[in-house]
């Protein structure tokens, strides 16, 4: 299902109209995804509450709404939550991924993907944008930061997943 369509259905939901209700300072600040996931086929929402620096997530398939215990927000101190603009996605999640797959074939094709995480966020540098993950079977990471309303590729990175552990 397109984004677009889970939010609806997700605003749409009796559990998130009341949950609204006791949380009025929260705002749409993520989606994410991880593709090619067995148990899970649908988009998790998080909606970030302002007052008390949380977030709430709601996981958001065909079938059925949950709604996650509200937690404490991963970024670091000094990064701000920012809203999604939605007026700004103007192309389908499936087109983007598209442009992004083209990419990474064209420039890292020897680079196979074991998972693809995909987060759909506002960030002060970049504005809105489809950040893709690519963990790969060579032990990489393949990150592709896509502008969410045009499509462009704004910034690819490889590193070795060794690069992230801490000495």
């Amino acid at each position: 299902m397109e984004l677009k369509s889970i939010l609806n259905k997700l605003k749409k939901s009796k559990d998130f109209r009341m949950w609204e209700k006791n949380n009025a300072n929260t705002f749409f600040s993520y989606a994410f995804k991880i593709l090619k996931e067995e148990n899970f086929d649908g988009w998790q929402i998080g909606f970030y509450n302002k007052d008390n620096d949380k977030i709430t997530t709601f996981s958001v398939n065909k079938d059925k709404i949950q709604i996650n215990q509200e937690d404490d927000v991963f970024k670091k101190p000094d990064i701000s939550v920012n809203k999604i603009n939605m007026e700004k996605l103007k192309l389908p999640f499936e087109k983007i991924f598209q442009k992004a797959e083209a990419f990474k074939g064209k420039n890292y094709p020897k680079e196979t993907e074991e998972k693809i995480i995909v987060i759909l966020q506002n960030l002060d540098s970049f504005g809105n944008i489809w950040n893709i993950t690519y963990i790969t079977k060579s032990f990489n990471t393949l990150n592709i930061k896509v502008n969410a309303e045009n499509g462009e590729i704004l910034q690819h990175k490889l590193s070795s997943i060794f690069a992230f552990r801490k000495e």
